[in-house]
């Protein structure tokens, strides 16, 4: 099974629209609240868990080394739908045709711009369902100056698309 028709596996029953609009909101206010002072907020301080049940929607990028980014975390409902069967893992090795592999490489444009990065997608799979996602990548800091980590989190849902085939 590709990665694109398991994430209509996986979201057929996951998520509704709402609830995804509020998970990619929550992340950019918790990331806003936590600044303070600082031009980011502090890798250490940012809880995870505040953001998402069980960290399943979430992925974390190390970009210490920028030339090849790790993903450190990637919540096991997007590791699923990636096919990823060890953490950590280089960006690169991801399939660009998953969530994490779209909105991953979008890390570039949060290093550039200095500042959260949003992108919607919406697609049609094999199986005949117009998948819609919606995510955010934030930018941490071990500092407070300088992005040394990425937290992303994606939400979706799908629908059928009526006399495709699948």
């Amino acid at each position: 099974m590709t990665g694109l028709m398991k994430i209509v596996r996986i979201a057929s029953n996951r998520l509704a629209a709402p609830r995804e609009r509020r998970l990619h909101r929550k992340a950019l206010l918790y990331w806003d609240s936590l600044r303070r002072e600082r031009e980011f907020p502090l890798l250490d301080e940012f809880d995870f868990l505040k953001l998402e049940d069980g960290f399943t929607q979430g992925l974390l990028l190390d970009l210490s080394d920028s030339c090849h980014p790790l993903l450190t975390h990637v919540g096991h409902v997007l590791r699923e739908e990636a096919e990823l069967a060890a953490l950590p893992v280089m960006l690169n090795d991801v399939s660009p045709a998953s969530l994490v592999g779209q909105f991953g490489r979008r890390w570039e444009q949060v290093l550039s711009e200095r500042k959260p990065v949003e992108s919607e997608y919406d697609f049609i799979t094999e199986a005949g369902y117009h998948v819609y996602c919606r995510g955010v990548l934030l930018p941490l800091s071990t500092e407070g100056s300088s992005i040394n980590q990425i937290y992303g989190v994606i939400g979706w849902k799908s629908e059928k698309v009526l006399g495709a085939g699948g």
